[in-house]
């Protein structure tokens, strides 16, 4: 693995912006402190006076940002946001892609497909365990696995629906069950149809999740003969999904702010 030296001074003041379909998080990075972060509608980025004031606001009230990034899902947002930011700042702006320098190895046949969100969380995951095999899954609108092995390799990843996702999809499809807001059940079953739907959903993902996770590492540790594989949680349903899987050893719902701000500095 070729090793980069980050070369962005950690005291200047970082913005990172995540572009989603429906909420864009903003982190505000300096110093070795945890980061400012806050979430607002990414329809919001369509209105350039209400972008420029959002960004004007946060330099106001915790500095000018001297480096900032881009991840996004959306990419005409981005494009809009990223001119915008330029604009403003005078700087530079990178965008989360797998044409970066990455600490990680991506094999993947189309990279360019790849989401700058998976490429963000994996590279911090390989910055926090170093040279140890791991599994990152990010339970969020769709749950994602991404896996790699202690030489830093991309060995391949896994996408399913997300829970909110499963529940919509559940409601489209037979119109006599309610559209139901799923989190974590009191018991194993349900005793209405609301409950049913909720417990099904939540249990199967947990058991989901539990068993791939099994099978990833199994497959892992029996190709490399390390003793223990690492499992990093992320995502906006990793807090109540998280603590009912054993096997998940670090839960870090800002862990893919963490990883856009590490690309940032490796490339700045």
């Amino acid at each position: 693995m070729q090793s980069f030296r980050n070369d962005l001074a950690p005291e200047l003041v970082r913005l990172v912006v995540d572009i989603g379909n429906t909420t864009t998080t903003l982190a505000v990075f300096s110093g070795a402190s945890e980061p400012i972060v806050e979430s607002v509608p990414s329809a919001l980025f369509e209105d350039p006076t209400a972008t420029a004031d959002l960004f004007s606001s946060l330099a106001l009230q915790h500095g000018t940002p001297q480096a900032v990034a881009v991840c996004n899902v959306v990419p005409a947002a981005a494009a809009s946001c990223s001119a915008q930011l330029e604009s403003l700042f005078s700087i530079a702006v990178i965008t989360i892609n797998s044409a970066l320098r990455l600490p990680f190895q991506l094999d993947y046949a189309t990279p360019h497909t790849f989401g700058a969100d998976r490429i963000a969380l994996c590279a911090w995951s390989r910055h926090l365990f170093g040279d140890r095999p791991v599994i990152a899954v990010d339970i969020g609108t769709a749950i994602t696995f991404d896996v790699l092995d202690a030489e830093g390799n991309y060995r391949g990843g896994l996408i399913m629906p997300g829970i909110d996702m499963m529940a919509g999809a559940l409601n489209s499809r037979t119109a006599q069950l309610p559209l139901v807001d799923i989190d974590k059940p009191e018991s194993l079953l349900g005793r209405s149809t609301i409950e049913c739907i909720r417990n099904g959903i939540f249990w199967g993902a947990v058991r989901q999740i539990a068993g791939l996770i099994e099978a990833i590492g199994a497959e892992l540790l029996g190709e490399s003969g390390d003793s223990s594989v690492e499992v990093l949680a992320t995502g906006g349903n990793s807090r109540i999904i998280a603590p009912e899987i054993d096997s998940i050893t670090r839960l870090d719902e800002l862990a893919v702010l963490r990883g856009i701000d590490l690309l940032l500095r490796l490339n700045s």
